[in-house]
C-alpha cells in the first residue's frame, strides 16, 4: 500500500509540474508583458468605393475599430451599457478580466453539455482584438484570458467597456453600437429610445438568432427578459421598463447613400475581414454613367407595365471580354425593394434552351437538324392538349422561336446529364440532385439561376466556347496609398500574406490586385459559333415572336428571352463581342402577371442596356471560326434540313466543318409533294395540310 500510495503521490506531483510551469509562465507574461494600450487605438479608415473612372459610389465603415464612427462611452445610451454589463458580465467591476465564478461555471456547462462559455467582456474584448479565426475552445480560452488579463493592466474599466461597445459584432455587417443605430434605425446612437438602444444591446450576444432584420420577436423576447434583469438588480425601475417595451420599434436597413447600393452591397459581401478592417479605396469596375441610364429605364419600364402585374425589374451588364460587371441595376429603387434582382434564383424559362442545343451541336447536329416540336416527341413527356405545335423544324427556327416541345425533344436525344455537365460547368445553375429531379422539363427552366450568372453564361457563345466568372473589384488601395502607388509583390498578395490569397490579413500599406480572373470552357469553338448564329438570325425569330421586336437593333445581337409559368418571371440575355447583357422583370413574390412575356418586359430593357453600353457605336459579333476545323456555309433543303433535291425549296445555313448533311432529300418526291415521315402522322393528324 505505501508503494502504490508513493507512486501516485509522484505520478500526481509529475502530472502537476508543467501546470505549475504553465501558472508561472502566465503570471510572467502578464507582469513583465503588459498590453500596449496604443493598439486599443481606432485605426481604421473608412472603407471608400469609387467606378471604373475614379468616381466615388459610397463610402462605408470600415470593420472594427473604425475611426470616423468611433463613439465615447458617455455618448452612448447607459440603459445599453447597462443592459450590456448585467447580461454579459455581471461582474465586469469587481473582476480584473477573468471571472473565477464565471469560469468555473463555464467548465461545468462544458463538461456536460458541451458548450465552452464564461467569457467576460474583457476576454470578448480580447477575442476581437485577436480574430485570427481559431476555433474555439480550451487553448483559444486560455489565450483570451491572458490577452484581458494584460488589458485589465493597461486600461481602466471605463476604457475596456468604450471598446467593446465600438468593435462588438451586431450583425448584418454592423461593428460597434453606434453603426448598429445607424443601420437598424437610422439614426445616431444618441437619438435612440430606451426601448431602441436595449432591443441593440442583445444582438451580440447571437447576431443571427437575434438579427433585428429577420428575427425581430426573438430579439424583442430577449431584450425584454434583459428589462426585467435590470429591475430585479435596481439599474431601472419598473416605469423606466415599461415605457421602453411601450415604444414602437420600426427596424429596416438603413444602408450609407450609395450611388449604386445593390452593387455596393454586392461588393462589400465578397470583401474579407481583414480587407473590411483595413479600411481604403476599392476601385470597382462598374460604370456609374451606364447604370444611372439603366437605372431609369428600369424605373420607367416598370412604371409602364404597371398595369399589367408588372412589380420589379433588374439589368446587369458584364464585360464580354473580362466578365466584369459595368453595371447592376437590382431593382426600381433602393427605397421601393433591397433585393437584388440580378443576385436571386428564379426559372429562367427558355433561357436555358440554348445550352440544350449546344450539347445537340457538340454531339453532331446543326442548324440543319430537324427538331420535332409536337407533343407527343416524346414518351417521357407528353402533353395532351395545350401547347403549340409548329411540327418538324430546323435547329435554327426552333431555338430562335423558342419552340417548348422541340426543345423537350432535343433535350431527350443528348441526354439531361450532359446539359446539366453543361450548366454546371458554365456557372449558370448549381443543380444539386439528379437528373430525375428536373426531368425534360430542365429545357424549359426548371433549375432556378442567377440572372448574373445566366448572363455570364451565354459568354460562351460570344467567346468561343469560354465563360468567365462575374466580378467587381480591380483593386483595393490600402491606407497610405496613393493612385501612383505601385502595386504589390504579386497579384493576390497582400504585404505578408501567402502567394495567390485574396483574403489574407493586410499589414501595413499596399495594394490588394484579385487573381488573374480564371476561364472555363463549355463547348466547343464551332459549337459555340453556330448557337450564335442561329440566336442573332432575325429572320428565324419571325415566326414565334414577329415583326419589330426589341431585339431588332442596328447591329446583330445574339439574344433569347425566357418567360417562367405564370409569368411571373421573365427573362432576356443580349451578347455581342463587346458587352452582354441580361435583364429580369416580374414579381418578388411569384404573383402571375396579366401575360407579360419575356419580349415585352424584360428584352426592352437589353435592348437600351446594349444601346447604352454602346455609346452611339455598333456592337459587333464574331466572325466563323477559321481553319480546317471551323465552320463551312451549306445550302439545305428548307423543310427536312437534309441535302436538296431538284425540287426542294432551299435555304443557306452553316455546320461545323465536315458535317454537312449528305443524305439526299427524301421528304420532296420527284413532282415536288411533300411527304413526312411516319413520326409526323399524329401531329399531322391533329393539324391537317392542305
Amino acid at each position: 500500500m505505501r508503494r502504490t500510495w508513493r507512486i501516485a503521490r509522484w505520478s500526481i506531483v509529475i502530472a502537476l509540474v508543467p501546470a505549475v510551469i504553465a501558472i508561472h509562465a502566465a503570471v510572467i507574461a502578464v507582469l513583465a508583458l503588459p498590453y500596449d494600450r496604443a493598439q486599443l487605438a481606432p485605426t481604421s479608415e473608412p472603407l471608400a468605393l469609387v467606378d471604373r473612372r475614379g468616381e466615388p459610389i459610397a463610402t462605408l465603415a470600415a470593420q472594427g475599430a473604425d475611426r470616423l464612427h468611433w463613439t465615447r462611452l458617455g455618448d452612448l445610451p447607459a440603459i445599453a451599457v447597462s443592459a450590456v454589463i448585467e447580461s454579459e458580465d455581471e461582474h465586469f467591476w469587481r473582476h480584473r478580466g477573468v471571472d473565477g465564478a464565471g469560469v468555473a461555471r463555464a467548465v461545468w456547462l462544458d463538461l456536460h453539455g458541451g458548450r465552452f462559455g464564461g467569457s467576460t467582456l474583457t476576454m470578448q474584448l480580447a477575442r476581437m482584438l485577436i480574430d485570427d479565426g481559431a476555433p474555439r475552445g480550451g487553448a483559444a480560452k486560455l489565450r483570451e484570458s491572458l490577452l484581458a488579463l494584460r488589458i485589465e493592466r493597461a486600461a481602466d474599466k471605463r476604457a475596456i467597456l468604450e471598446q467593446w461597445m465600438n468593435r462588438a459584432y451586431f450583425g448584418n455587417g454592423a461593428y460597434g453600437f453606434e453603426a448598429a443605430a445607424r443601420l437598424y434605425f437610422g439614426k445616431p446612437a444618441s437619438a435612440l429610445s430606451d426601448g431602441e438602444a436595449t432591443l441593440l444591446a442583445v444582438i451580440p450576444r447571437a447576431p443571427t438568432g437575434y438579427d433585428p432584420l429577420v428575427h425581430v420577436d426573438a430579439a424583442l423576447r430577449r431584450r425584454d427578459r434583459v428589462l426585467d434583469l435590470l429591475i430585479a438588480r435596481g439599474v431601472i425601475d419598473g416605469a423606466t421598463a415599461r415605457a421602453a417595451r411601450a415604444t414602437p420599434i420600426a427596424v429596416w436597413r438603413h444602408d450609407p447613400p450609395s450611388a449604386a447600393p445593390h452593387f455596393t452591397r454586392w461588393i462589400t459581401g465578397q470583401l474579407s475581414a481583414a480587407q473590411r478592417r483595413a479600411g481604403g479605396t476599392v476601385h470597382t469596375t462598374l460604370d456609374l454613367q451606364l447604370q444611372r441610364t439603366i437605372e431609369r429605364r428600369v424605373a420607367e419600364r416598370v412604371a409602364e407595365l404597371g398595369h399589367r402585374g408588372l412589380e420589379q425589374a433588374g439589368v446587369v451588364v458584364l464585360d464580354t471580354r473580362t466578365t466584369e460587371v459595368r453595371a447592376m441595376v437590382g431593382s426600381t429603387s433602393w427605397l421601393r425593394s433591397q433585393l437584388n434582382a440580378t443576385t436571386r434564383r428564379r426559372h429562367p424559362g427558355s433561357a436555358l434552351k440554348p445550352f440544350v442545343y449546344a450539347a445537340a451541336i457538340e454531339q453532331g447536329a446543326s442548324p440543319a437538324s430537324i427538331a420535332w416540336d409536337t407533343r407527343d416527341a416524346s414518351d417521357a413527356y407528353f402533353a395532351p392538349a395545350g401547347g403549340v405545335e409548329h411540327g418538324p423544324v430546323r435547329f435554327r427556327q426552333a431555338l430562335a422561336s423558342s419552340y417548348n416541345f422541340a426543345a423537350i425533344a432535343v433535350l431527350e436525344q443528348v441526354g439531361i446529364p450532359r446539359v446539366m455537365t453543361a450548366l454546371r460547368t458554365a456557372g449558370v445553375a448549381e443543380l444539386p440532385g439528379t437528373p430525375r429531379d428536373y426531368g425534360l422539363r430542365l429545357a424549359l427552366g426548371a433549375a432556378k439561376v442567377r440572372l448574373i450568372d445566366l448572363a455570364a453564361g451565354y459568354g460562351f457563345t460570344v467567346k468561343g466556347g469560354l465563360v468567365g466568372t462575374p466580378h467587381g473589384i480591380t483593386s483595393i488601395d490600402l491606407p497610405g496609398d496613393s493612385p501612383g502607388d505601385p502595386p504589390g509583390d504579386s497579384p493576390g498578395d497582400l504585404p505578408g500574406d501567402s502567394p495567390g490569397d485574396p483574403s489574407g490579413t493586410p499589414h501595413g500599406s499596399g495594394r490588394w490586385l484579385p487573381p488573374p480572373a480564371l476561364e472555363r470552357r463549355v463547348f466547343s469553338p464551332q459549337t459555340s459559333w453556330l448557337v450564335m448564329d442561329m440566336l442573332a438570325d432575325p429572320e428565324a425569330r419571325r415566326p414565334g415572336f414577329g415583326m419589330e421586336l426589341a431585339f431588332d437593333l442596328p447591329f446583330r445581337v445574339a439574344a433569347k428571352t425566357g418567360t417562367a409559368r405564370g409569368f411571373s418571371d421573365t427573362w432576356a440575355i443580349g451578347a455581342t463581342r463587346e458587352v452582354i447583357a441580361g435583364a429580369w422583370a416580374g414579381t418578388l413574390d411569384g404573383t402571375s402577371t396579366q401575360g407579360v412575356v419575356g419580349m415585352d418586359a424584360a428584352a426592352p430593357l437589353v435592348r437600351d442596356a446594349l444601346l447604352a453600353a454602346a455609346g452611339g457605336a455598333a456592337l459587333t459579333l464574331p466572325p466563323p471560326p477559321e481553319g480546317p476545323d471551323g465552320v463551312d456555309p451549306v445550302e439545305v433543303c428548307a423543310v427536312s434540313g437534309m441535302a436538296p433535291g431538284p425540287h426542294c425549296p432551299r435555304v443557306h445555313d452553316h455546320v461545323a466543318h465536315g458535317r454537312a448533311p449528305t443524305e439526299p432529300c427524301t421528304w420532296h418526291d420527284a413532282a415536288g409533294r411533300l411527304t413526312y415521315p411516319d413520326k409526323a402522322k399524329h401531329w399531322l393528324a391533329r393539324h391537317p395540310r392542305p
